[in-house]
């Protein structure tokens, strides 16, 4: 399927295993699991669980939302505003500039439109309706983050993308034009142009994959 996204080769691959980060096949965390943080004596989730969840992973009734177009139409009166909507998706607007992050439109964060956890009401917004966007920001590739029917949407218009090494591969295999995708390591920054809004890969503890 498509929405796996493609694994990184090439040039893109060689920048990767350039990276102090890389450890012979794969990136690594550099700072182990502090003791305490992850309980050894509990018992992992089933397949089933992990993926239908319980009573407890699903609110009682919908979520209060608000839609935002009516605040969008006018600037922010301290210059920053951030409309969370949803999840990891928010859209941060700084100085007359508008960041998109980890957009995911999607019905359902898996590769598959008929399995896997399920969101559980729409997005405020139609992502048809969002107002123009100077960049979009992916953290990583875990479907939650990076979904493939949004990327394949926001490649139509004239944006760029900023993320993570390696995770590139998959915005270009999905219509993104690769002068449009930006890969950083941990601490390296790009501008973007004609602008002065820069953006730093700050390190994280987590991992990567959507297989």
């Amino acid at each position: 399927m498509k929405s796996f996204g493609k694994r990184p080769d090439g040039l893109r691959l060689e920048r990767m295993k350039a990276s102090l980060l890389w450890a012979g096949e794969a990136f690594r965390n550099i700072h182990p699991v502090l003791p305490g943080l992850r309980d050894l004596s509990a018992a992992r989730p089933t397949l089933s669980e992990f993926l239908c969840g319980g009573n407890r992973r699903v609110p009682r009734g919908p979520l209060p939302s608000v839609h935002p177009g009516e605040a969008w139409r006018k600037p922010p009166g301290s210059g920053l505003r951030a409309t969370w909507l949803g999840h990891s998706t928010v859209l941060i607007e700084i100085d007359g500039l508008r960041i998109l992050t980890d957009p995911v439109w999607g019905p359902r964060a898996s590769p598959s439109r008929l399995a896997g956890p399920k969101r559980f009401q729409p997005v405020p917004v139609a992502l048809r309706a969002l107002p123009p966007i100077d960049l979009v920001l992916v953290s990583h590739d875990h479907y939650d983050h990076l979904d493939y029917p949004t990327i394949r949407e926001l490649a139509r218009r004239d944006v760029p993308f900023v993320t993570s090494l390696g995770v590139g591969a998959h915005l270009e295999a999905w219509g993104v034009p690769p002068q449009r995708i930006t890969e950083l390591d941990w601490w390296e920054s790009h501008t973007l142009p004609n602008a002065e809004l820069t953006v730093t890969a700050a390190p994280s503890q987590h991992f990567s994959g959507r297989g």
